[in-house]
C-alpha cells in the first residue's frame, strides 16, 4: 500500500463533497453541540482491541480461511452459545429461517427491473450469506450445497450489470466474496475458481476500468459504502490469488472512503440522506469497516472519522415513540430495524444504541437489511450481552447535529409511551444527496398523534419515466413535484417561490431551560431571493409546541409569507383558529398572533397534486396562514399549538 493514503487518512483536515444520486433501498420497486453530556450508561461490554495502525496483508493467506468477520473459531463458539445466550440465539435462529427457506429456491436469474439487477443482488446476498453462516454453525449440508449452487449460478451469469447500475454489482460482490470466504475450505476448486475469476471480470476488472454507470469513488454518498464495502469484502476473500489487483481494490476504497465518510458523518453523526439512507450506506459502512479490521487488524483508521462514533445516537433519537421516524430527504415515516446500531454498541462500547432494536428483534428476518443479519450475530457475539433487560435508555433529551444537514431532534423522555414527545427540526439545502426543499421543517409527534408531518418519498421508478428526477439544480423540474418543494413542507415560503437550492438553513442556538426544548434556525439563506431575513425558532413548552418565524422583507419588496404545516389530522378553520382533529378523535388547535397589525389569515391547502405523475397524498392535509409583511419592515408571527383540555 502506498504509504501516503495511511498518511492522508489519518491526518486529513475534513473534506466536504456531494453527489446528488439515487440507490434507495426500499423504495426501489424496490451554547454547546448537544447541551448534555454524552454517558452511555449501563453495563460495560468489552470493546474491540485497539486496531493496528496499518492493515497487515501477511495475514492473507490461503490457509487463512475463513477470516472475514467469522473465523471458524467464532463459528464455533457461535455454535456452543446459541444455546444457552437468548439474544444471540434469537439472531441466530432469524437467520437460519432464512437459510431455511433458501433451500430449494428456484435459480437466480439474470433478469433486470428497469435498469436494475439489484433484486437479484439482494436475493443471491441474502441467500449465499445465510446459508453459509447457517452451515457453518450447523454443519448441515443441505446449506453447504445451497449456497454452492447460488455462487455457481450467479458466477456464470454473463455479467452484473455494472454499465447500468454499480450497486447491483458492489451487492452481488459482498455476497460472493463472503460466501467464498466461509465457505473456502469446503467449496469445489471448480466453484472457487469460477468465484474468483466473476469477481475479477464483473467486479475488479469494471472498477478498475471505470465500466460503470456512476463514479462510486467520487461519490460521497450511500453508492461509496455500499460498493467499496461489497468490493473489499470480495478483494479481500481472494486476495491471495492475485494480490496486485485486491491491494489496488482495497486502497481505493480506503482512498475513496474517507472523504465520503466526513462528509455524511462529520462532525457530529447525523447522516444528510436521512433515516432510510442511513440505515443502507451505514450497514456496509460497518461491513467494510469490520472486513478490514479482522482480515488485517485495522479497518485503517476509518472509524476514528470525526462524528462516526456518534452517529448511532443520532440514528437513536430520529425515532419517535409513534414509531415513526423524522423523515426529512428521501425517506417515508415508517421505522425499521437499524442492523449498524449492533455495530456501533459493539465498536464504541455504548448499548444504550440498542434501546429501540431490543424491542424489535422479532421483526429482523424482514427487515429491509436483512440479507445482512449474519452481521448482528457476529456483533452481539462480541458484545457478549446475554440479557436484553441489561440494555439502558439514554441520558440525553437533546440531539445536535450540524454538518451538511443540520438537525435538532427532541425526546421529552424516553419512555416510548404516550407521555414522550417527539420533535425533529431540519435545517441544510435543497441541494443535498436525496435532499427537499424542506429547510425550516420540523415533525412533531405528541399525545399519540403525529401532529406536523412530512410527506416523505414517492417510489423513483414512478417519477423517472416523466422528469429528470436528479437534476437538483434551481428551476428543474424535481422541484415541480409535489413532495419535494417548500409549498408541501412545514416550513415558510415567501412570495410564492421556490427556496433557492444552495441557500443552507443553520442552527443559531438550541433552547434548553425553564421548561423549553427546541431550536433557533437561521433561514435567510433559502428565502434570500424574496426576503432580507428570515429566523425560526421552534420549541416545546409545556403541553404547547411554538413556533416563532421573524421575517424582514425586502427593501422594494414586500414579503407574503405562507406558513404551512403537513398534518395527518384533520383540519377545520373555526373560532378565530384551527381545529386539529385526529384520527382517533384527539384534538389540537393553533392559534396565531402577529406584530404586523395585520391578522394572519388562515388557510388550509389541497394535498392533490395537479401533476399526474405525482402520487396520492390520501390521509394527509396542510393548514397555516398568509400573512403580507411591508417592503423594509419586519413582523414576528407566532404559531401556538394546544391540545384540548
Amino acid at each position: 500500500m502506498r504509504h501516503s493514503i495511511l498518511t492522508f487518512i489519518m491526518a486529513s483536515a475534513i473534506f466536504s463533497g456531494g453527489c446528488a444520486t439515487e440507490g434507495f433501498p426500499v423504495f426501489y420497486p424496490g451554547d454547546s453541540k448537544n447541551n448534555q453530556t454524552e454517558e452511555p450508561g449501563g453495563p460495560s461490554v468489552p470493546p474491540p482491541a485497539p486496531p493496528a495502525a496499518e492493515p497487515d496483508w501477511s495475514r492473507l493467506t490461503a490457509s487463512a480461511h475463513p477470516r472475514i468477520i467469522f473465523t471458524g473459531e467464532d463459528f464455533d463458539a457461535i455454535k456452543a452459545q446459541v444455546e444457552t445466550n437468548p439474544v444471540l440465539s434469537s439472531i441466530h435462529n432469524k437467520i437460519m429461517a432464512i437459510a431455511l427457506r433458501s433451500v430449494g429456491s428456484a435459480d437466480l436469474q439474470r433478469v433486470l427491473v428497469g435498469k436494475r439487477l439489484l433484486d437479484v443482488s439482494r436475493n443471491a446476498e441474502q441467500r449465499i450469506m445465510a446459508c453459509a453462516y447457517t452451515y457453518k454453525v450447523s454443519g448441515e449440508a443441505k446449506y453447504l450445497e445451497q449456497a454452492e449452487h447460488d455462487i455457481v449460478t450467479v458466477c456464470s451469469f454473463t455479467d452484473w450489470n455494472a454499465k447500468s447500475h454499480y450497486l447491483d454489482v458492489g451487492e452481488m460482490a459482498a455476497g460472493v466474496g463472503l460466501g467464498y470466504d466461509w465457505l473456502y475450505n469446503e467449496l469445489q476448486a471448480s466453484t472457487k475458481e469460477l468465484a474468483a475469476k466473476a469477481l475479477n471480470d464483473f467486479a475488479f476488472s469494471t472498477a478498475i476500468n471505470r465500466e460503470w454507470s456512476t463514479d462510486f469513488y467520487a461519490a460521497a454518498n450511500n453508492w461509496n459504502q455500499v460498493c467499496n464495502g461489497g468490493l473489499v469484502c470480495a478483494a479481500l476473500a481472494v486476495y491471495e490469488n492475485n494480490p496486485s489487483v485486491a491491494k489496488t481494490i482495497i486502497e481505493k476504497a480506503i482512498e475513496s472512503n474517507l472523504p465520503a465518510m466526513q462528509n455524511m458523518y462529520s462532525p457530529d453523526g447525523n447522516y444528510p440522506e436521512g433515516y432510510s439512507y442511513w440505515n443502507y450506506g451505514t450497514i456496509y459502512e460497518a461491513l467494510m469497516l469490520t472486513a478490514l479490521q479482522t482480515s488485517t487488524g485495522s479497518d485503517a483508521g476509518l472509524s476514528d472519522v470525526e462524528g462516526f462514533s456518534k452517529t448511532g445516537k443520532y440514528m437513536l433519537f430520529m425515532e419517535s415513540p409513534l414509531k415513526q421516524c423524522f423523515n426529512y430527504s428521501d425517506s417515508a415515516p415508517s421505522v425499521t430495524p437499524c442492523l449498524p446500531q449492533w455495530y456501533f454498541a459493539w465498536k464504541f462500547n455504548d448499548l444504550s444504541l440498542l434501546a429501540i432494536e431490543k424491542d424489535r428483534l422479532d421483526s429482523y428476518a424482514s427487515a429491509s437489511e436483512s440479507r445482512l443479519l449474519p452481521l448482528v450475530a457476529y456483533y452481539a457475539y462480541k458484545t457478549g450481552l446475554t440479557s436484553l433487560s441489561d440494555i439502558p435508555v439514554p441520558s440525553e433529551s437533546i440531539f445536535r447535529g450540524e454538518g451538511l444537514t443540520p438537525v435538532v431532534l427532541i425526546h421529552e423522555n424516553w419512555k416510548n409511551d404516550l407521555t414522550d414527545k417527539f420533535l425533529g427540526i431540519k435545517a441544510g439545502k435543497a441541494n443535498t444527496s436525496h435532499g427537499h426543499m424542506d429547510a425550516g421543517s420540523f415533525v412533531y409527534d405528541a399525545f399519540g398523534v403525529r401532529w406536523s408531518a412530512d410527506l416523505g418519498l414517492q417510489s423513483y421508478a414512478t417519477l423517472e419515466p416523466y422528469i429528470n428526477l436528479w437534476n437538483m439544480n434551481d428551476g428543474s423540474e424535481r422541484w415541480g413535484s409535489f413532495r419535494y418543494n417548500n409549498f408541501n413542507h412545514s416550513t415558510v415560503t415567501v412570495n410564492d417561490a421556490y427556496h433557492k437550492v444552495a441557500g443552507a438553513a443553520v442552527i443559531k442556538g438550541l433552547l434548553n431551560a425553564n421548561g423549553q426544548k427546541g431550536a433557533t434556525i437561521d433561514m435567510t439563506a433559502p428565502l434570500a431571493a424574496e426576503a432580507a431575513s428570515a429566523e425560526r425558532t421552534i420549541y416545546m413548552e409545556g403541553d404547547d409546541l411554538i413556533v416563532r418565524d421573524d421575517i424582514t422583507a425586502q427593501a422594494g419588496k414586500p414579503a407574503k409569507v405562507r406558513w404551512t404545516m403537513v398534518t395527518l389530522a384533520e383540519p377545520t378553520i373555526e373560532y378565530g383558529a384551527v381545529t386539529l382533529k385526529s384520527k382517533t378523535g384527539k384534538y389540537l388547535y393553533l392559534k396565531t398572533s402577529s406584530s404586523t397589525g395585520h391578522k394572519p389569515a388562515l388557510k388550509t391547502w389541497s394535498t392533490v397534486s395537479t401533476n399526474y405523475y405525482d402520487a396520492s397524498n390520501a390521509g394527509y392535509y396542510e393548514c397555516g396562514y398568509e400573512v403580507t409583511v411591508a417592503a423594509g419592515t419586519s413582523a414576528s408571527i407566532t404559531v401556538r399549538l394546544t391540545p384540548q383540555e
